[in-house]
């Protein structure tokens, strides 16, 4: 084999490109800029390293429990984490020294670490044989210390304990069920199949609740902290005793807000308790919530992981806002936490055709919600018709380092699944129904109203964790992965016949998918 001159040289580039490592950083980053970057290093060594592998790794691990899978997954991200680390931590020390680096934080959620980095270290960096990518952490923010919480927080937080020790009160028969928990077959569930979600635990990234005894008796506490200004358990936070803020770096999770309590909605969607005038709101009313604020925070998924949460509601989603490059790490980090046993859940967004806030094909649902691992849930009225504002799909993922596997051509189908997102009742900051004459209060309970009237796709992601919460308690050694697919195939088809890009799946069907749970557990 001959090659001439010029081929001598284009090998030479290649290699030198390569080796630089200028293919391993983001375009996103002006390496030009004598400045301090925001950055996430992705090490080599993953779990989950590319497209194709979440699915591989789902059918092997499909013959073990979801128990058995969270331990060994759960011990080989961490073990990744620390041996990269262990390879990289002399480097890192060097780099801070040189203040070339700073604010550095360890990840195993994704075998990383996040850092403030200028243009020389991120070269330096990227050259590393151990290290995959460079990403420009465009949801970085400033590191927090643990704070206590102020004596009001404190005060109001030992109030929430003291009634969450409380023994609960004995069952009003009479409970009011809501149409919306009837109609998707919940009621029958519950009655049937015994499928309440008692055992599951379900974390819910939002705004906080509002502390009404219906609520505070859904919590689950972290058996190994108490409300003492201390880190009782040693993971470094201070009273995580019902959750955690990673905003505020703080254990008070309770809404702050004075007119919308939206956690509260969709907490109360999901597991609260029946009211004090009867009302059972909760789709699974034996499950417990673990509360987390967040959002796109890789440490939230970590916590949620590490306490045993069986699935996750989120509502939260950014649209409108070219993201990059960081969407692949997000989506490494869902596929490694589903692998892990938990299922994220949330709204399919409201920015449909008809919305006020309404965005153009293919950009209606994003992330976290355009995952292939996390289902998205559209919304339709009593009559099946969609609400003006779901969103529709479908979803791509083309251009990004490592998930380029749904281009323009071949889309990834979404939203997957539909529910209810408005018309029935919610648990809302007293008063604030006020602020909006459409809403109507129909019962109220220690500083909090229920109301009708409260709409968006928020709280159609809730309904569907609630059937989640169902499904895991009929069937506890069912993997994420495997409810997921139970959940799109028993739903009800809606539309056009067969998957669209309005209904997904269908509309989901609580009695059903818990059946078919049972039958697989046979």
């Amino acid at each position: 084999m001959k090659l001439s001159c010029s081929g001598f040289a284009w090998l030479a580039l290649f290699f030198c490109v390569s080796l630089s490592g200028a293919d391993k950083i983001d375009e996103a980053i002006d390496l030009k800029k004598e400045s301090l970057f925001p950055v996430f290093v992705r090490m080599s060594d993953q779990v989950i390293g590319r497209a194709g592998e979440y699915e591989k790794l789902c059918r092997e691990r499909s013959v073990k429990s979801r128990a058995q899978n969270r331990k060994e997954v759960l011990s080989l991200l961490r073990d990744k984490a620390d041996k990269s680390w262990g390879n990289f931590e002399k480097t890192a020390d060097a780099l801070v020294k040189k203040g070339e680096i700073r604010n550095l934080r360890r990840f195993w959620i994704v075998n990383g670490f996040s850092c403030l980095a200028k243009p020389n270290a991120i070269r330096k960096l990227a050259k590393r044989t151990d290290v995959s990518y460079v990403y420009l952490d465009r949801f970085a923010r400033p590191p927090k210390n643990p704070l206590p919480m102020s004596d009001k927080q404190m005060t109001a937080m030992k109030e929430v304990l003291a009634t969450w020790k409380k023994k609960e009160p004995e069952p009003i028969l009479s409970l009011r069920i809501p149409w919306n928990v009837r109609e998707i077959g919940a009621e029958m569930a519950w009655k049937e199949e015994n499928a309440t979600g008692r055992g599951v635990t379900v974390a819910v990234i939002d705004s906080g609740i509002l502390p009404t005894p219906s609520l505070i008796r859904a919590l689950a506490k972290n058996p190994k902290e108490e409300l003492n200004g201390k880190d009782d358990d040693g993971n470094g936070l201070i009273d995580d005793v019902f959750g955690y803020d990673f905003m505020s770096n703080t254990g008070y999770v309770l809404e702050t807000s004075r007119t919308m309590s939206h956690g509260s909605c969709c907490a109360g969607i999901i597991a609260g308790r029946s009211s004090a005038k009867g009302w059972q709101t909760a789709i699974a009313p034996d499950s417990r919530l673990l509360l987390l604020k967040g959002g796109f925070d890789l440490r939230s998924m970590e916590y949620l992981l590490l306490n045993g949460a069986d699935l996750v509601s989120m509502s939260y989603m950014i649209v409108g806002r070219d993201l990059g490059q960081i969407r692949g790490l997000f989506r490494n980090a869902f596929e490694h936490m589903s692998l892990g046993g938990v299922l994220a859940v949330g709204g399919a967004g409201n920015y449909g055709p008809k919305s006020r806030r309404a965005m153009p094909q293919g950009k209606q649902i994003g992330l976290p919600k355009d995952i292939p691992s996390v289902l998205a849930v559209a919304g339709v009225d009593q009559k099946r018709v969609p609400l003006p504002f779901s969103s529709q799909g479908p979803c791509f993922w083309e251009g990004v380092e490592f998930f380029s596997d749904y281009p323009q051509g071949k889309p990834l189908g979404k939203p997957d699944l539909t529910a209810f997102p408005t018309g029935y009742p919610v648990w809302n900051v007293t008063g604030s129904h006020r602020l909006r004459p459409d809403w109507k209060e129909v019962s109220k309970d220690q500083g909090a109203s229920l109301v009708v009237g409260p709409a968006g796709n928020s709280f159609s992601g809730p309904h569907c964790a609630g059937v989640a919460a169902l499904v895991f308690s009929a069937n506890p050694a069912i993997n994420s992965w495997e409810v997921s697919e139970i959940l799109q195939k028993t739903a009800k088809d809606l539309g056009p016949k067969g998957r669209d890009h309005v209904y997904g799946a269908g509309l989901i069907d609580a009695l059903a998918a818990v059946r078919a749970a049972k039958k697989k557990k046979d």
